[in-house]
């Protein structure tokens, strides 16, 4: 397989499996949290990876525990850490998840954005 660059976001997931999607204003009590790589281009990036691509991902994490993680597991998923970068101007991205039995969810992102 050839080679690809993917420029884009890396996020911690938090997700939460739920009996059913909640309503405006209301709580819905889950199981168990799981906590995963996510963002659009670490999912891009990694899926290539698996595929057998020769990958180059850029990103931009916060310097801060949360980046810290992610910078490991994309490590792990093979990708260079060379064109991961860390800011300390802005904390890293993530994601809340509410997952019903049926797959369906609810997502809420506060993405890294560093301010100028």
């Amino acid at each position: 397989m050839g080679k690809v660059c993917v420029i884009g976001s890396t996020n911690l997931d938090f997700t939460v499996r739920v009996p059913r999607l909640p309503r405006s204003g209301e709580t819905v009590s889950g199981g168990e949290l799981s906590l995963s790589t996510g963002g659009k281009g670490a999912n891009q990036a990694v899926a290539a990876r698996r595929l057998g691509a020769d990958v180059q991902f850029v990103t931009l994490l916060g310097q801060d525990p949360m980046g810290d993680r992610l910078a490991e597991a994309l490590a792990g998923a093979g990708l260079a850490p060379d064109a991961v970068l860390r800011t300390a101007v802005a904390p890293t991205g993530v994601a809340l998840i509410a997952v019903d039995p049926e797959g369906r969810n609810q997502i809420a992102v506060a993405p890294l954005r560093p301010q100028p």
